[in-house]
């Protein structure tokens, strides 16, 4: 999808997929990950999600990257916090983003740019990836790129909390896509060993108004687990 539909989206403040509280599945799953303090999250396409404090509140440093320069800004005005802005890119890519700005706090750090413009050395040493928004996203012929560059960004060893969608697509029209199950083990089987958390049927008075009359709509939370190559450290 090109930028300018994100672009358009935040400024025009349709952001339905953005929630005012900590997502319920993070904060009841994140005990899954046994990581010490101070280690590095990851968080893709993370808008100005209040999950990023989170991740503070529990004692660890977090890096979100984020496509809109406005969701970037809103994040801090909101949550009162002073970042300094320092660009570390300024390479035009194929949708003509030039630049890749980190904004930088003691509690959040933010990479505003294209997510496929960004490099390992802007990452720290990462220990978990938290993929709320980004996967659903991108339509299907864009994810196995995401993938594919998300594999670059990574350590050998690190750990994903991966959430989904999964619904007809005959009966609506994403953002944010369906995203099954299989799609799932064929995008990251290979690298990573899987475990499906939970599997949740949305009832239609929980749904968004988009979503109303759809004959299922599916989350699914997944624990993805770096495989380490035989003689890998």
């Amino acid at each position: 999808m090109h930028h300018s539909f994100w672009h358009q989206r935040w400024q025009e403040q349709r952001i339905g997929f953005h929630l005012d509280k900590i997502n319920s599945y993070l904060s009841k799953y994140w005990h899954k990950f046994d990581v010490p303090d101070q280690s590095h999250v990851f968080v893709p396409l993370c808008g100005k999600t209040n999950d990023l404090l989170f991740f503070h509140q529990q004692g660890h440093r977090v890096i979100g990257n984020e496509l809109s320069t406005l969701a970037v800004q809103d994040f801090y005005t909101e949550q009162q916090l002073n970042a300094s802005k320092t660009i570390i890119s300024s390479e035009k890519n194929f949708q003509g983003q030039s630049e890749v700005t980190l904004w930088s706090s003691p509690e959040v750090d933010i990479l505003c740019g294209d997510f496929f413009a960004l490099e390992k050395d802007y990452l720290p040493d990462i220990s978990v990836v938290y993929d709320r928004a980004a996967l659903v996203a991108l339509p299907s012929e864009m994810r196995e790129k995401y993938v594919e560059k998300m594999l670059t960004l990574l350590p050998k060893k690190v750990s994903m909390l991966l959430l989904t969608l999964d619904y007809d697509e005959k009966e609506k029209q994403g953002p944010p896509f369906s995203v099954t199950e299989e799609e799932v083990y064929r995008l990251y089987g290979e690298h990573f060993d899987i475990e499906l958390l939970e599997v949740a049927d949305i009832n239609e008075e929980s749904r968004s108004p988009r979503s109303q009359n759809m004959s299922y709509f599916n989350e699914r939370v997944f624990l993805l687990e770096k495989k380490l190559l035989t003689g890998s450290c």
